[in-house]
């Protein structure tokens, strides 16, 4: 029987069991996925019931699973949030790290593990994972700040924690020299400024000239893998180049964009829980029933985690004057131990630093932090005072009515109302309106199948979609009461841009819709892949809004911004830039932003009309006629020269 679960389909069927099942049977005693798939390795590895080996065949796919779970946190990395809070997550981020660092190369040397060891012991403690993330999501409390300083204190450490472990395997193959220091840090400075700023360029490149889902996604598996391949070249390990690659397609795609989606959910759902059940595997839970020196280094170990995290998150509170809730929210975060622990514990043991005693107790601190983590941010996350803030455009993007004739010559369309709506946790509808005339209906058939299309060419899951067929006596007029209806947020549409507003809209469907809607319209001619956009570009010609609308207006680009995961560059009149600023300046916002201020009227060579990738807004305000007056033939002559994405953002009132 033993055998015959080798073979590679009973092999295979046993592997998916487990992490299918484990799971479950874990969340349903309120407890994260992750304790259920490291019981599951333990109880089907070779210290237990023995039903699978801790081959090659498991090694390998392990490490894929390695690779992938470091890349994963790469992308995962708020780094914008970050900027927004770098004072005081840097405060954090410093206790935090320090105070495991020391304490757990303290353990070590009561263990007596020799230097490396040590160190290598100490940065496992360092870093921490925000497994109890979701719920706040949940709740709604993401911005408060102790939340907002606890998530990016996790960037300063989980990049602190690779750097040492780059340094100790590093160590290991060379010698503690100065000379190999230098060599190793420069090295590694080199390959982590061309990782972080050279990725984003290439991917902008590659999404630029090459679309499709299959492609792009090939794309980032390909330079996640030479990226790994690379830092093990320069003497460091895989990890490392995994997490820099994660940073930087971080900051090529949209964070909500369908590739980023389908890279997590393949990662997800296959290689980091075999990684999961490979480290449950490892670990003898026998040990600690017959073997007392394992008792004692995991006591020590569980009280290093808790205790020096519980230090550094009240003497933050106590500087920042948080409250109760938000200290044991910020504790409660913070003292998880997972994604950076895990592999640094695999590979640790690997090397020879760690022995099997010390790689179980570590085992059971991971188990036990995992379990207290969400535990607590549940008890303390309600009474949380979400940090005040300016109604922002994200509520502009709750329920985005996006009007579909044929959705593979609208997909950009689609796309970037997934992007909007996954940002503001809101709902795209989809709508296809069959005209009637003379009481019949003509192709109602057609609606259908057209509709069911939608999900398929947007290929995002994660998208909240309504598919909606209505049946109307013009397009416009069923447009414009679906919109009532269904207490739309804005109305989404396409443009071809080939004529004037002026002249091509008037008794057309746009005409219609933007002119007879009181719901925000936006219409957009998207005819490049928005995963290439390097910025979006708001215009600000002279008395085009009313000042009341600016706020709304910055606020719904900086939220576009954010969702396409690029800079907000403003090209404002000299008579909005004083607002503009003071605006910008009081809505601490997350994503980097620019003004560029001009005089007189206008003209296009104020704007790169040769730079593609480029999203580029022309607002608008109030009626028809003012609309007119104020924005002229600007979009007209913007389509004729500018080949990349243009946009139409109106405002009725």
């Amino acid at each position: 029987m033993l055998e015959r679960l080798q073979e590679p389909v009973a092999f295979f069927l046993l592997v998916m069991s487990i992490i299918l099942i484990t799971p479950i049977l874990s969340e349903r005693v309120r407890l994260p996925g992750i304790v259920g798939i490291i019981l599951g390795g333990m109880l089907v590895g070779p210290y237990v019931l023995g039903l699978l080996e801790a081959g090659d065949r498991i090694e390998f796919l392990a490490t894929i699973g390695l690779v992938y779970l470091m890349f994963s946190a790469g992308m995962e990395v708020d780094i914008h949030q970050f900027v927004r809070v770098r004072t005081r997550a840097l405060i954090f981020g410093l206790l935090t790290f320090t105070f495991p660092m020391l304490m757990g190369m303290g353990l070590g040397w009561l263990l007596k593990l020799n230097l490396l060891g040590m160190i290598l012991l100490g940065s496992a403690f360092a870093s921490h994972t925000l497994i109890a993330f979701p719920i706040l999501t949940r709740l709604g409390v993401t911005r408060n700040e102790a939340v907002a300083v606890t998530t990016g204190a996790t960037v300063l450490t989980d990049i602190g924690a690779f750097i040492i472990l780059a340094v100790v395997l590093g160590a290991r193959t060379g010698s503690l020299e100065a000379g190999y220091f230098i060599r190793l840090f420069s090295l590694l400075a080199v390959f982590g400024v061309l990782v972080i700023l050279g990725l984003p360029r290439l991917g902008k490149i590659f999404f630029r000239r090459f679309t499709g889902r299959s492609v792009e996604f090939q794309f980032v598996l390909v330079v996640l893998f030479v990226s790994a391949l690379t830092a093990e070249l320069i003497g460091v390990h895989e990890v490392v180049g995994a997490f820099l690659a994660g940073l930087a397609i971080n900051a090529t795609l949209p964070r909500h964009s369908p590739v980023s989606g389908h890279l997590l959910f393949v990662g997800e759902s296959f290689f980091i829980p075999i990684f999961l059940l490979y480290s449950g595997m490892m670990t003898d839970p026998l040990a600690f029933v017959r073997d007392w020196q394992t008792i004692l280094i995991a006591l020590g170990v569980i009280v290093v985690a808790y205790l020096s995290k519980f230090a550094a998150a009240r003497i933050t509170a106590g500087i920042f004057r948080y409250s109760k809730a938000e200290f044991w929210t910020a504790y409660g975060l913070s003292h998880a131990q997972a994604a950076v622990t895990i592999p640094t514990l695999v590979i640790g043991l690997q090397i020879g630093l760690f022995d099997t005693s010390l790689f179980n107790a570590a085992i059971l601190m991971i188990l036990l932090t995992s379990i207290s983590s969400p535990m607590l941010v549940q008890h303390f996350a309600p009474g949380l005072r979400q940090s005040q803030e300016e109604e922002n455009g994200s509520s502009l993007f709750d329920r985005i009515l996006v009007p579909v004739a044929n959705p593979q010559t609208q997909e950009h369309l689609l796309v970037l109302a997934s992007l909007l709506t996954r940002a503001s946790a809101g709902k795209v509808i989809a709508l296809n309106v069959a005209q009637e005339a003379g009481g019949q209906v003509v192709g109602l058939e057609h609606q259908r199948e057209l509709l069911e299309r939608v999900p398929h060419i947007l290929g995002d899951p994660q998208t909240n979609i309504e598919l909606l067929p209505r049946v109307s006596a013009s397009y416009a007029s069923g447009i414009l009461h679906t919109a009532i209806e269904q207490k739309a947020s804005l109305i989404l549409m396409g443009w071809r841009g080939k004529r004037t507003l002026q002249q091509s809209i008037l008794g057309t469907v746009l005409d219609e819709v933007i002119w007879g809607s009181e719901t925000p319209v936006m219409i957009g001619k998207l005819s490049r892949p928005l995963n290439s956009t390097r910025r979006v570009v708001l215009i600000l010609p002279a008395e085009v809004l009313a000042p009341n609308v600016v706020r709304r207006m910055l606020d719904a680009n900086s939220s576009i911004a954010k969702a396409l995961n690029v800079p907000l560059h403003v090209l404002s009149h000299s008579s909005y830039v004083k607002q503009v600023s003071e605006l910008l300046e009081g809505a601490n916002l997350d994503q980097p932003c620019v003004i560029q201020e001009f005089k007189g009227s206008l003209n296009l060579r104020a704007i790169n009309t040769s730079n593609e990738t480029d999203f580029l807004i022309v607002p608008g305000f109030g009626s028809r006629k003012r609309f007119l007056a104020s924005v002229g033939d600007l979009p007209e002559r913007l389509a004729a020269a500018y080949e990349g994405n243009l946009v139409i953002l109106h405002y009725d009132r």
